[in-house]
């Protein structure tokens, strides 16, 4: 929907795949803001050059995850703030929104119980094979498979932000033993948790399956490649739900074929959509990068979002 306003007079792009699809509230807030807004139509994620189209002198942007360059930004003067739907924000190029004055918000508070209970649905997947046994049962194979319990288990958390300190707690009402590693870890609340800090490497051998929570920054880098995998417990498990370029899917797909790792259970991917090398495992849960994906989630993500920004460009006049 374009909403009747004559492209390139909005004050804001709405770029997101879906939008007011489980709430009204985020489009009320506009209608009320009196501010001129124009809403993606095509139902998929937009490229930069559609941003760039649809938004060209548009002064806010609420966003998805869809990149943002310094050539992006260049080819919109007016952009004055980008609001992403979400936590993440490592697809803009920070160094230069910021050389162009452009603030960049946030909803890191919204999506953490969403990432966390779909992060133990993957784990108890995983632990009790429940893919291979719906997979034997549906084709009339009646054959039970022996699975595994997560009382007793030690999971290496690589990230103890809003999201890891979540699913620390989630983790610890099955009985599991928590191990993190954080180059920000809150000690205190660490120690009050009962959880144990670790380095990677300590981590990675330690550990029965390893969930990865983390950001990335040019000061602490991380990817899962083929040496880490190596250093990992044999017969263990990997769970990724924050970015997908922190998993080698190659390296991970050799893993599980020599039967090194056990399982792994992914949310996120080097590129997407995914039509990469585990699309032909049957060890790995595959789900579309919809962590965040419930209903009371999205209403909530992009009520907050389109408030950012609206407070900021009213009060930016």
């Amino acid at each position: 929907m374009d909403q009747g306003i004559k492209q390139g007079n909005e004050d804001i792009l709405v770029t997101l795949s879906t939008f007011g699809a489980e709430s009204d509230a985020p489009e009320k807030l506009l209608i009320e803001s009196g501010l001129k807004y124009r809403i993606n139509p095509s139902g998929k994620r937009m490229e930069p050059h559609e941003v760039v189209e649809w938004g060209r002198n548009c002064r806010g942007l609420v966003a998805g995850v869809e990149k943002y360059t310094a050539e992006t930004m260049a080819e919109m003067p007016n952009l004055r703030c980008i609001s992403r739907c979400g936590v993440g924000i490592d697809s803009i190029d920070l160094a230069a929104a910021e050389q162009r004055g452009i603030t960049i918000l946030n909803t890191p508070d919204e999506p953490v119980i969403a990432v966390a209970e779909l992060t133990l649905t993957m784990i108890l997947a995983l632990l009790r094979r429940l893919p291979e046994v719906n997979s034997l049962t549906r084709s009339r194979k009646w054959q039970r498979v022996t699975g595994s319990l997560l009382m007793g288990k030690t999971v290496g958390l690589i990230g103890l932000g809003r999201i890891g300190r979540r699913v620390a707690e989630l983790l610890q009402t099955f009985g599991a033993k928590v191990i993190g590693v954080d180059p920000y870890a809150d000690e205190g609340w660490a120690q009050r948790q009962g959880i144990l800090l670790r380095d990677l490497p300590g981590l990675l051998r330690e550990a029965d399956i390893v969930s990865i929570h983390a950001t990335t920054s040019a000061e602490h880098p991380f990817k899962l490649g083929a040496k880490e995998l190596s250093q990992m417990k044999e017969g263990s498990w990997v769970v990724n739900l924050s970015r997908g370029d922190m998993v080698d899917d190659v390296a991970l797909k050799e893993a599980l074929d020599t039967g090194r790792l056990a399982g792994a259970g992914l949310d996120v991917f080097p590129e997407e959509p995914y039509r990469g090398c585990l699309c032909d495992s049957d060890r790995v849960i595959l789900t579309p990068h919809q962590a965040t994906l419930t209903k009371e989630t999205r209403a909530a993500m992009e009520t907050h979002a389109v408030q950012n920004l609206v407070d900021y460009l009213q009060a930016d006049g």
